[in-house]
């Protein structure tokens, strides 16, 4: 066994460029390997409350690559009444690898994505953040944790980055009792089934990618996560975004919700219970 371990040693040493026979400890090519890609480099560190202030809200995407350059992804798509729309998807990434004298190979990556909508007019009108960090080695392979990729890659910084907000109203209103709500307000972010997503969820059909939920919100009391697929609203179908935002349009909040879900290679239903006096963040 420890011959065929020194042929095969002998073997990567030929085929690495510019790699001798000198010993593994000070070769290149056995040295920890740090790499970074894409674009613009604070999506590393970025809170998805930062990112208008990244890619603000009507800005072109032309005017966003003067500024980062040219998206990884991007693509043509049309609206509910058939309008030509447009998305681009940029992606931040570093990636560590090492292989040691023993042949063992350890790799630990973190790439986060903002994925961008454009409306018909071709200003931006919606920005979601997903997040991909993996560790891997020759007999594991799994999501990678935060203090693993502090470790290997290096912590998430705080960024000192602003959101520009319309001033509030120096009016005093009258005090009042709560109002009852008139629209639904579950406290999840959700985009179109857009290729990327599909990738992650494995789900052949069409519905709504579900980016994030509000763990105070009404979806996350139903159980909904992130990473899940609308399918169906109380039966009806919701092949798109926009067809979701309608039907919830059309329900009275002081009924439940049915939502049928794909997650994992199954469906499942949740019941979203009727809208509190006081709501979290809109859907």
């Amino acid at each position: 066994m420890s011959s065929l371990r020194a042929i095969a040693l002998v073997g990567l040493l030929a085929v690495v460029p510019g790699v001798g026979l000198a010993g593994p400890s000070t070769n290149a090519a056995f040295q920890p390997q740090l790499k970074e890609s894409g674009g613009p480099k604070a999506l590393y560190s970025i809170r998805p409350d930062q990112l208008p202030a990244l890619f603000p809200i009507n800005s072109t995407l032309d005017q966003l690559i003067v500024k980062y350059g040219k998206p990884n992804l991007s693509g043509n798509g049309v609206d509910k009444d058939g309008k030509p729309t447009s998305w681009a998807v940029y992606t931040y990434g570093r990636s560590y690898t090492h292989v040691d004298k023993k042949l063992n190979v350890l790799s630990v990556n973190r790439f986060i994505s903002a994925s961008l909508q454009f409306s018909a007019t071709g200003t931006l009108n919606e920005a979601s953040l997903s997040k991909y960090q993996t560790y891997g080695t020759a007999t594991t392979n799994r999501e990678a944790t935060d203090q693993e990729v502090a470790q290997y890659l290096g912590a998430p910084e705080p960024l000192d980055l602003k959101v520009d907000t319309p001033p509030a109203s120096t009016a005093k209103a009258p005090a009042a009792s709560a109002p009852a709500p008139t629209t639904w307000k579950l406290g999840a972010d959700i985009s179109e089934l857009r290729s990327e997503f599909i990738a992650k969820t494995g789900f052949g059909g069409r519905g709504v990618y579900v980016v994030a939920v509000d763990p105070k919100g009404l979806a996350a009391g139903a159980g909904l996560l992130a990473g899940d697929v609308i399918v169906k609203l109380n039966g009806s179908a919701t092949p798109t975004r926009d067809d979701l935002v309608d039907q919830l349009k059309a329900i009275p909040v002081t009924t439940s919700l049915s939502l049928e879900i794909f997650r994992q290679g199954k469906t499942r239903t949740l019941t979203v219970s009727a809208q509190p006096a006081e709501g979290t963040i809109s859907i």
